[in-house]
């Protein structure tokens, strides 16, 4: 039985880099020292001539709810995962100034020095992808090629819009449950029936079909009894503070890298159009009738999608719209 995927039970319980570029392959894990005492675990996977860093969403989760859904990439590429700060097998930090947004985007910069990468191409999800537009935006000769799927709203009006939005939708007896896993989490962080029975009812509406849920392969509860703490007294806390009344919108626009916008039709999340219309070498590819997680609802158009993306060339479908 994989963690989320057979009978659907730990979820319903709950630039291209040239080859002198790619990560050593000495080691298919490790850490990266990212100062003052914070350590960030990473993985690798596969060993293509061109290496695409692999950011996660959260914030507060770690890499393994979508690590090996993400393997059909590694045929072609290497991807480079890391848990972030706070979270999995990174360093705990749990005060408010190591879990600044800033810091998020300095651990990025950590990884391209350690690996001794150019211009990277990131891969961001979610959260990941706003934390991938902060590092764009702060270091925009750094970065080649940005892929942003199911992307945080650039401007925190339409992300508490889309979650109000989102709260409405549900009925008082999911709202009520969730309260009551949510209080069973904190006082028992380490309850992890708690952890998955919460997350499925929240993640319900990601998705345009829930069954799709079986198939995957990942775990958002993974991590330790310690990590899950964290998350929920300190990363939950501090990071969307430290984030403050965000506009990202006009810090984007000197951004040169290409960039593919890839979101469902079905996403909770809207913002798609201002990420094109932000980053001036981007376009963005609608995949009708899924969700949140375009890689496991249509895995079929999802990843040669990014292959043709990463090779050079637009998918079928991927329009500017400036």
């Amino acid at each position: 039985m994989t963690r989320l995927g057979v009978a659907f039970l730990l979820l319903v319980l709950a630039g291209r880099q040239s080859p002198a570029q790619t990560p050593t392959r000495a080691a298919a894990q490790g850490y990266v020292n990212a100062g003052d005492g914070v350590r960030l675990f990473y993985r690798l996977m596969g060993a293509g001539r061109d290496t695409v860093v692999v950011v996660h969403g959260g914030p507060g989760f770690t890499m393994d709810y979508f690590f090996d859904d993400l393997a059909p990439m590694a045929q072609n590429h290497t991807l480079l995962f890391y848990d972030q700060r706070g979270a999995g097998r990174s360093s705990l930090v749990s005060d408010s100034v190591a879990l600044d947004g800033q810091r998020f985007v300095e651990d990025l910069e950590a990884l391209r020095t350690h690996f001794r990468l150019g211009r990277l191409t990131i891969l961001g999800h979610s959260w990941g992808a706003g934390l991938a537009g902060l590092y764009a935006a702060r270091f925009p000769d750094h970065v080649g090629q940005l892929i942003i799927v199911g992307g945080l709203p650039l401007t925190k009006q339409q992300f508490l819009s889309d979650f109000g939005r989102l709260a409405a939708r549900r009925d008082s007896g999911t709202t009520r449950r969730m309260r009551e896993w949510m209080s069973a989490r904190v006082a028992n962080p380490g309850d992890a029936a708690a952890c998955h029975a919460y997350y499925v009812l929240w993640f319900g509406p990601f998705f345009a079909d829930s069954t799709v849920l079986a198939t995957s392969k990942g775990d958002f509860c993974a991590g330790t009894l310690e990590s899950r703490r964290n998350k929920i007294a300190a990363v939950d806390r501090y990071v969307w503070p430290s984030l403050g009344d965000w506009d990202w919108r006009s810090s984007l626009r000197p951004v040169t890298a290409r960039a593919l916008i890839v979101h469902g039709s079905a996403d909770v999340l809207t913002g798609e159009r201002d990420w094109t219309t932000a980053l001036p070498n981007a376009r963005l590819l609608v995949l009708e009738g899924v969700g949140h997680f375009p890689y496991l609802e249509t895995p079929d158009r999802f990843f040669p999608a990014i292959d043709r993306f990463l090779a050079g060339g637009w998918p079928a479908g991927a329009e500017a719209i400036h």
